[in-house]
């Protein structure tokens, strides 16, 4: 029998080309390499039908957390792996902290249940059409769903909550909603407004640089220089910014409005207040 990808991963696959379809495909991958080989490894065939159970996804060009939430809330998913970060079945997706060799910050690795039923399933994994709400576009409370949800709940899980990223906002997401708004002296009424939001994307924005410029204290675009310059070519990656100077080039332009396009803002290859929100920095000017 042939050595094949299987089905659910291949449904994927298409969903992601057809979502993005100017996407790079450098880091994509499914069969292992020697390496693999001298390991078990779902990158190589399993024993049964000599179906490879993984696959690697390059994630420029691609919202890679969107893609991680439509996996996790998928049957046939058995783990997501995505810059250090692991999402497994075995513990209700809750994300935690991976200590393999590779970082998996080039690409994301999905892997599906070597179950014969999930691993031929062709039900769809909800990107290609999917119509994201981006955490921040309405009042989340007890009862409501999707995918701004799972992203509070992933947000949350970044400072300890061990939430099930299920996108259902259930009792114990409404306990820690709470949990927080008393920890922080604000109203507590378990619901995620602009206030509360504001507070936990303080908790978990990405540490600042020393020394330097804050990343937030000003606007950046063209011709701008310093340790904020850096910072934003660091985050968007250096495939799309080039190397983390501390000059804002044309290549760091082209970067920043990639990264405005794929998450929905305005790209003006100018970092304003909207884009440092986006990025999970507090403004502060």
């Amino acid at each position: 029998m042939p050595v094949h990808l299987a089905p659910a991963l291949r449904v994927l696959r298409e969903e992601i080309n057809e979502r993005w379809p100017h996407r790079d495909k450098a880091s994509d991958g499914w069969i292992g390499d020697a390496s693999h080989r001298l390991r078990k490894s779902d990158h190589n065939p399993d024993g049964d039908d000599h179906s490879v159970n993984a696959a690697d996804f390059d994630i420029d060009g691609i919202d890679p957390l969107l893609v991680v939430q439509q996996c996790i809330a998928h049957p046939s998913t058995r783990y997501v792996i995505y810059n250090r970060t692991i999402w497994s079945s075995t513990r209700g997706f809750r994300p935690a902290r991976y200590m393999g060799f590779n970082p998996h910050n080039k690409h994301l690795h999905v892997s599906v249940s070597h179950s014969r039923a999930l691993e031929d399933s062709l039900r769809p994994w909800g990107i290609a059409a999917a119509t994201v709400l981006k955490l921040g576009d309405r009042i989340l409370r007890t009862g409501c769903r999707g995918s701004d949800v799972r992203e509070l709940q992933t947000l949350a899980n970044r400072v300890g909550a061990r939430l099930t990223a299920d996108g259902v906002f259930g009792p114990k997401t409404t306990a820690w909603v709470r949990s927080l708004q008393k920890s922080h002296k604000l109203e507590i009424d378990g619901i995620v407004g602009p206030t509360t939001l504001a507070t936990l994307r303080t908790a978990t924005r990405p540490p600042v640089p020393q020394p330097g410029r804050a990343p937030g204290s000003r606007t950046i675009r063209a011709g701008s220089s310093g340790e904020d310059v850096a910072f934003i070519k660091r985050f968007v990656g250096a495939r799309r910014c080039g190397p983390a100077s501390t000059e804002f080039d044309a290549r760091t332009e082209s970067g920043v409005r990639w990264y405005q396009g794929m998450r929905g803002l305005t790209a003006d290859g100018i970092v304003g207040r909207l884009t440092w929100a986006e990025i999970g920095v507090r403004v502060t000017y």
